[in-house]
């Protein structure tokens, strides 16, 4: 075990609905030189979370209203990283292995607890939480430079097509977020829209350079391969799969006619639905289905129009809505 190097730098949520176990907890962790806070209910626990970062959070089995197996897995589902440590009486062994399994807790320990034995805990948990802060960081960073990748060629290509991209990686995400999806959602959304036509890289320069109104059939079925190649490019990266899969569907439309397989309604990603309507929106000002541009106004009208059509409904009053607010 990595021994802690500054117990000051992480703190710890001590959660029991008994004063004094409270008051034992926190005296014996902060002698350590952890930071603690206290919270003598589930609901004061999920509050205190929702306002501040904790390392470690350390609750009791029985708690009237919310139990610590019920705190936890509500810790897991919202803070998956914060580390979690169980407080059961001996009669309720059985119960904390079972949370265990079912709940992801990193340990539990009976009362009464021995000191030093709570003390290695809270150190080994913060040791992995150490570790898993390490491999995230690797991990976005690969993420990061995977996007950067794909972006500069897609610049080098047709640089006009990038700006295109880069429109409606914002405007997805600003839906997204009117939609109600959480951070990592809207996140993901940005990122599709981002890279939405990179399977478009693989075009030769006539493909690439020509508005899809004059392309000739054997081209725009070409063309319509660039979704699908879109995601095999990018499959290579576990992190980037949900990515792929909106990149895959954002020419996909709420009546079954898109491409490349024909998907309806609410088989359609979320995200695919968003990316769907922006381009298209974004596509229209710019001219690529016919040969006068549309104004703002005209496109939104064009938009509306395919309400349950061509574009999942709730989403285009997210979209409308949106627009609308500027």
């Amino acid at each position: 075990m990595t021994a802690v190097r500054d117990p000051s730098d992480y703190k710890i949520l001590c959660v029991d609905d008994e004063p004094n176990i409270l008051s034992a907890l926190k005296r014996m962790i902060s002698l350590e030189g952890f930071q603690v806070v206290t919270a003598d209910s589930g609901a004061q626990a999920l509050a205190l979370m929702a306002e501040q970062t904790f390392h470690v959070v350390i609750s009791d089995m029985q708690m009237p209203a919310m139990t610590g197996v019920e705190l936890l897995d509500q810790v897991r589902q919202k803070w998956p990283h914060t580390m979690r440590v169980l407080l059961t009486g001996n009669a309720e062994v059985g119960g904390a292995i079972a949370a265990i399994n079912q709940g992801e807790i990193y340990r539990y320990l009976t009362k009464p607890w021995d000191d030093a034995e709570l003390l290695g805990v809270i150190k080994s948990a913060i040791d992995l939480w150490e570790q898993a802060r390490v491999r995230d960081a690797k991990l976005r960073s690969s993420y990061m430079m995977s996007i950067k990748a794909f972006s500069g060629l897609i610049d080098l290509r047709r640089p006009e097509l990038l700006e295109h991209s880069r429109k409606v990686a914002h405007l997805s995400r600003k839906v997204a977020k009117h939609a109600g999806l959480d951070a990592d959602h809207q996140q993901e959304v940005f990122i599709a829209g981002l890279l939405h036509d990179a399977g478009k890289i693989a075009f030769n320069d006539h493909i690439l350079r020509t508005k899809y109104f004059e392309l000739p059939l054997g081209d725009v079925k070409i063309y319509r391969k660039h979704a699908a190649l879109g995601q095999m490019s990018l499959s290579f990266s576990e992190e980037l799969s949900g990515v792929g899969q909106i990149v895959r569907s954002h020419h996909e439309y709420f009546d079954g006619t898109g491409f490349p397989d024909k998907l309806s309604g609410e088989s359609i990603p979320v995200g695919a639905r968003i990316v769907a309507l922006v381009e298209c929106y974004e596509e229209l000002i710019e001219g690529e289905f016919t040969k006068e541009p549309s104004t703002p106004q005209q496109a939104l009208r064009i938009i509306a129009s395919n309400r349950g059509k061509l574009f999942c409904p709730i989403m285009t009053d997210h979209f409308l809505a949106v627009m609308q607010a500027g």
